[in-house]
């Protein structure tokens, strides 16, 4: 392939949009993981009024990520992607998870309390077709003034990622 059609082909076959910035984490994180699930199960709710829909998912127990350290996503319904993460020794503290969608200024907020003793987890799951929104999505730890940790993921359409897509069994 010469040089200008070989750039061509390469900048044509790149994904659209800017790519997730790096993580960013404060000294007070001693572990911090994001990925993408499958997460078509039934979970619990609770009150978050800070957010679009009044509620958050709360998982029966214990979730890992299928495709761990993966930021892009793919659009679909029962994918879900977050965070998961530990104080360092001593810690815990309080505050709320921020998450901001697609050219929002404004998060979505819900109180949330962060330790050493276990992982903290914050996600977010696709339920609705007005939720599947490309372009950066930010999720933000705080320990009310002071920012925890930033993690962004790209969503892309699901036929950008047909393998996470379909694997899940997921219908949109």
């Amino acid at each position: 392939m010469r040089p200008f059609a070989l750039t061509l082909f390469l900048a044509l076959s790149a994904p659209l949009g800017a790519e997730p910035a790096a993580p960013q984490t404060g000294p007070e994180v001693a572990s911090l993981q994001a990925g993408v699930f499958c997460a078509l199960q039934a979970m619990d709710q609770r009150p978050a009024p800070g957010t679009l829909s009044g509620w958050i998912h709360v998982p029966d127990g214990e979730i890992d990520f299928h495709w761990p350290d993966v930021r892009v996503v793919p659009a679909r319904i029962g994918i879900a992607f977050g965070v998961k993460s530990r104080l360092t020794p001593g810690l815990s503290l309080s505050g709320e998870m921020r998450v901001y969608r697609p050219g929002a200024t404004t998060p979505e907020t819900w109180q949330s309390s962060f330790t050493d003793m276990g992982d903290q987890f914050g996600f977010f799951r696709f339920d609705r077709e007005d939720e599947l929104l490309p372009g950066i999505w930010r999720f933000e730890a705080w320990a009310w003034e002071k920012r925890l940790y930033s993690v962004e993921f790209e969503v892309v359409p699901a036929a950008a990622l047909p393998g996470i897509a379909q694997a899940c069994g997921a219908i949109s």
